[in-house]
């Protein structure tokens, strides 16, 4: 989830309210410490409050961002469940505890400044590539923001990267880390291994009661009735609501008019491109590729270039963001080499291997998809026009269940559904596209609380209403004897093929061949020839992979198989240690690694400057904005 949240924070609202990766801090825990917080204050970093309403506007602005990213409304609840309402909060202590001493080292930035780097700021470029005024007015609308409120909040942004920009600045990554990294990387090593047939190498008795009673009492949490919850739900559908659309001939033929090229198909190629840091080798490349002294290819590789920075696959136009490089790759024979290109990021030549002809459309052949998009058209705007209505329901006091029948819309009434959207006894328990979403959201509500419509994406909306919960409870043996069984077995032929590899790990360690070792317990032994420790090939899981690592040549382990019903017997047959690394690779390792380190200097660097300045969390406060108090009660 965090991975959904980061990618929720991108382009200009995340650059603004994110601002620097300061995500979460050891902050907590100091609640109420000022007798001085007043109603709306949060927290405190030395003089500075964090208010209410600043926290309210960043949190609701990622929300609404994390919400377009997994495609669903991200609810305060969510948040809550999530750890990303206390997240948002550390985040803005961080961000507080840089400004603050910025204030104290008196930086600053004049007003012009500010405007002037905002105007050059290509995230507020319109198609022209200059600023575009009605989108930045577009954006202080959407957060809530005057001209003045969002240049302060610039402001106090350019002035933390000022001070983080000074921190990072020295950070190096020294030459043995960069060795030990590509060594660790690009190592690989030869196994042989094969896997134990189970059934062969371990007969498993037939358990008597006492065992299986004295299994069931010693795992009597794995044999438990899930929790299941009563509750109904307004399912607001965008497909039923489709049979009331009508669309006519004449609608169908001026909506193809208007949007005509969108249904014509985009002549396709398939490209490659080399990229080059000047212009003199490129030329010296290309031409030495044109005269067949060099395969495009290899010179790709003696320029550090792996075949997925080549092989930039099969393009429309529009989908090269370089114009120039656009403009020669789709007027270039195919095969044939283009002239040395100076894009935007590269200097680069591109050849096309394969081109897939472009098809103008008719209104014929078009027709379906133009309807279909009128229809969706016209169902988004009666989805909303019913969910309104439906909330306008819900304010008058009106129960989802005199909506539904007001709206003519279905309502569901599901006795007992788990997590999972089964019933007890495992079927659908809500059967409607978005089922997943609902349920989620009934598993993480309180009984009586008032619930936010969940947003089913283009499915439509859903309401619902939480009656009862009933909990786990302890299942019976005997109803769950043939499971307790199972368990048991399975559990005991693991232990014993786990014995029987073990003793055949130490004849190979013996000097035993492998081959011999196998004989009556397994398959004939398999080779895997030059694996890096980040791949596991077919047959070997990850943990079989590290063990390998571990080992020295004619060294032997064994690890479960991937299914977890047996066990793999491997022995290392070669280490080959890594190449020299091209610059290409060092330069890549630096570079990651220098992001790690500079992560971990910054965050430790604000840890200090909050221990130093002084950070107290107003809980109950917190608790009071964030609806906490009322979850729990």
């Amino acid at each position: 989830m965090l991975e959904a949240l980061r990618r929720g924070a991108s382009g200009i609202l995340g650059k603004l309210l994110m601002g620097l990766l300061i995500l979460s801090f050891a902050v907590w825990g100091i609640a109420d410490v000022f007798n001085g917080f007043g109603r709306g204050a949060l927290a405190r970093v030395g003089d500075a409050e964090i208010s209410e309403g600043e926290y309210n506007r960043v949190l609701r602005t990622d929300l609404d961002a994390l919400s377009q990213e997994i495609g669903r409304h991200f609810t305060i609840e969510d948040a809550r469940r999530e750890g990303y309402d206390r997240l948002v909060l550390s985040k803005l202590i961080g961000q507080s505890a840089l400004a603050e001493y910025g204030r104290q080292l008196n930086l600053g930035l004049s007003p012009e400044k500010v405007i002037e780097d905002l105007k050059a700021d290509p995230d507020f470029h319109g198609p022209d590539g200059k600023f575009s005024n009605p989108d930045f007015k577009n954006l202080l609308s959407r957060l809530d923001l005057s001209e003045s409120a969002f240049l302060k909040l610039r402001t106090a942004d350019e002035i933390r990267q000022q001070i983080s920009s000074a921190i990072l600045a020295a950070t190096v990554v020294p030459d043995a880390v960069v060795d030990i990294e590509h060594k660790w990387n690009n190592e690989t090593r030869t196994l042989s291994f094969f896997k134990i047939d189970a059934a062969k190498a371990a007969t498993v008795p037939e358990p008597d009661d006492a065992k299986l009673r004295a299994y069931f009492d010693e795992h009597k949490s794995e044999f438990m009735t899930p929790e299941f919850r009563k509750f109904s739900a307004l399912v607001l559908s965008a497909d039923a609501l489709k049979t009331e659309v009508q669309v006519s001939e004449d609608e169908i033929k001026s909506a193809y008019a208007e949007d005509k090229a969108s249904y014509d198909k985009p002549e396709k190629r398939r490209i490659q491109q080399i990229a080059f840091k000047d212009r003199a080798t490129a030329e010296a490349t290309r031409d030495a590729i044109e005269k067949g002294t060099k395969n495009f290819m290899d010179a790709a590789k003696e320029l550090g270039a792996k075949e997925s920075d080549v092989n930039l696959g099969m393009l429309t136009k529009k989908q090269l963001i370089d114009p120039a490089i656009a403009d020669a790759a789709f007027s270039v024979e195919r095969d044939a080499l283009s002239p040395v290109i100076d894009g935007r990021f590269a200097t680069v030549v591109v050849r096309v291997i394969e081109i897939e002809p472009g098809l103008e459309s008719t209104l014929d052949s078009a027709r379906q998809q133009v309807k279909d998009k009128i229809v969706d058209t016209k169902v988004k705007r009666l989805v909303q026009e019913r969910a309104d209505l439906i909330e306008e329901g819900r304010n008058a006091g009106k129960t989802l269940k005199e909506i539904a029948d007001e709206l003519k819309l279905t309502y569901y009434d599901v006795p007992a559904s788990d997590i999972a959207n089964k019933t007890p006894d495992g079927k659908e328990a809500l059967a409607v596209k978005g089922a997943e979403s609902v349920v989620d959201a009934v598993f993480a509500a309180e009984i009586g609380a008032e619930t936010e419509p969940i947003d089913l994406g283009t499915d439509g909306y859903a309401w619902f209403r939480l009656d009862s919960i009933e909990k786990p409870a302890q299942k019976e043996f005997e109803t769950v004897k043939a499971d307790v069984t199972k368990a048991w077995k399975d559990e005991e032929s693991e232990r014993l093929v786990k014995e029987v590899a073990d003793k055949l790990v130490e004849r190979i360690k013996a000097g035993e061949d492998i081959a011999k070792v196998a004989e009556g317990v397994g398959n004939a032994p398999e080779m895997v020839e030059d694996i890096l420790r980040k791949v596991n090939p077919p047959g070997l899981t990850e943990d079989a992979v590290e063990a390998a690592f571990a080992l020295p040549v004619n060294g032997a382990a064994s690890a479960l198989t991937p299914d977890r019903g047996s066990r793999v017997v491997m022995q290392v047959k070669s280490v080959k240690p890594a190449a020299e690394p091209t610059k290409a690779e060092k330069d890549k390792i630096v570079s990651t690694l220098q992001r790690d380190l500079q992560n971990d200097v910054l965050i430790a660097y604000v840890t200090h400057l909050q221990e130093k300045l002084g950070v107290s969390i107003n809980e109950s406060e917190f608790k009071r904005v964030t609806g906490a108090d009322v979850a729990a009660q």
